[in-house]
């Protein structure tokens, strides 16, 4: 379970359709060839790369489900707080992650993430481009490990 404690009030980060239209109405990326990527991808790839915006992000969409939404100011010193408190920011990053990649509604969505990223492996015109798009899954692999306190290896 993610907490955070905004305004002396404990929120719990919750993961619905309110996470998933605030994501992609207000995170939505687009690649270089003009596809969108949808908010999940943006936030969860953004915690992968240890992104404080992207923290900022998730939580923003965590809290989608209040009537009251708090605002992101608030989130923000919430955030800061925390990481005050915690001396890092790992601990969050760690949580947060881990919550949206183990949840039920997302569980789908980040397993289509982890087999397009093997996928990208092999992917490029040259073996060099095979082997710094290898470089870069295995850069996302060992980002994961680390967010799950797990070992990985690049497999072939």
């Amino acid at each position: 379970m993610a907490t955070l404690t905004i305004k002396n009030k404990q929120e719990e980060a919750k993961f619905g359709f309110a996470f998933k239209n605030l994501a992609d109405k207000n995170y939505n990326q687009t690649d270089t060839e003009g596809n969108e990527l949808g908010g999940f991808s943006a936030i969860y790839t953004g915690l992968l790369q240890f992104d404080l915006d992207a923290l900022k992000a998730f939580w923003d969409c965590a809290l989608a489900h209040n009537k009251k939404r708090p605002a992101i100011a608030d989130i923000e010193a919430a955030l800061e707080a925390r990481i005050e408190e915690d001396g890092d920011t790992i601990p969050l990053f760690k949580e947060a992650f881990r919550v949206i990649n183990e949840s039920g509604f997302f569980k789908k969505d980040a397993k289509t993430f982890w087999k397009n990223l093997e996928l990208f492996k092999t992917m490029g015109k040259t073996e060099a481009e095979q082997v710094e798009n290898a470089k870069g899954v295995q850069i996302m692999l060992d980002a994961k490990a680390e967010l799950l306190d797990e070992e990985t290896e690049l497999t072939d």
